[in-house]
């Protein structure tokens, strides 16, 4: 499980932004981050 390089990779796309990157995956699997 690479959970830290995904989110650096997600912070990598967004400029720094990982709210902005964090948002989009959460919509499409919200159940899945909300739990």
């Amino acid at each position: 499980m690479t959970a830290p390089n995904i989110y650096q990779d997600i912070a990598t796309r967004t400029g720094g932004d990982i709210y902005i990157g964090v948002v989009g995956p959460v919509r499409t699997g919200k159940s899945t981050f909300i739990k």
